[in-house]
């Protein structure tokens, strides 16, 4: 059976940290493809770019990578969506066993996300851990209190230490300083283009 990873985020851009994170898992799992999946209407977030921009620019962040795609199952969405429904929805398309990539934080939050024991049913999950980030016993613990309570399956693929977050850029790009080498060049161009990110009232369409 072949094995799809699917990851979601507002990508308020989208940056080179989710690039690699991606790429270093697709191999270390033997992904066929990953799946970038941009948020509508995240339940947490408000204040973030429309749905269209964030997935046209996920779409130019990911185009040179074959084994990258985009899927707009949640920005084409105009209400709140949830990772369960659109893990739902992707197993009546895809003909393949899904592989759910999340960040090391994000590991302590799922017992907390909707109808997270149905989700552990139809997903494995995969954990991009960074080295040293936190005490293996707390990650140990929390691992096996998920597999004990939920029977949830997850991975653990460390990754190299890449300290950059989408509000870095955001912040950057506010005050006018570069973000060569934390997003693609072609991105960039985008959000130069149309005026993206600025503080004169044009930082949010």
């Amino acid at each position: 059976m072949k094995k799809y990873g699917i990851i979601g985020g507002t990508f308020d851009p989208i940056h080179y940290g989710h690039l690699m994170i991606s790429e270093i898992i697709r191999e270390e799992m033997g992904l066929e493809k990953v799946i970038f999946i941009p948020t509508g209407n995240p339940p947490h977030k408000n204040d973030i770019l429309s749905a269209d921009i964030r997935f046209e620019m996920t779409n130019i962040a990911t185009k040179s990578n074959k084994y990258f795609t985009v899927s707009d199952i949640e920005s084409k969405k105009k209400f709140v969506s949830y990772s369960v429904d659109t893990v739902t929805e992707l197993s009546r398309i895809i003909d393949g066993k899904l592989y759910f990539i999340i960040g090391s934080d994000t590991l302590f939050q799922l017992k907390t996300w909707k109808k997270f024991e149905e989700l552990a049913k139809k997903v494995e999950f995969v954990v991009a851990m960074r080295p040293s980030y936190m005490s293996t016993k707390l990650l140990e613990l929390e691992l096996n209190y998920l597999s004990f309570k939920y029977q949830a399956k997850i991975n653990v693929v460390e990754i190299p230490l890449y300290e950059i977050s989408s509000t870095l850029i955001r912040s950057r790009l506010a005050l006018g300083e570069s973000v060569k080498y934390l997003i693609p060049d072609e991105l960039i161009e985008f959000i130069e283009e149309k005026g993206l990110y600025k503080t004169n009232g044009k930082s949010k369409k």
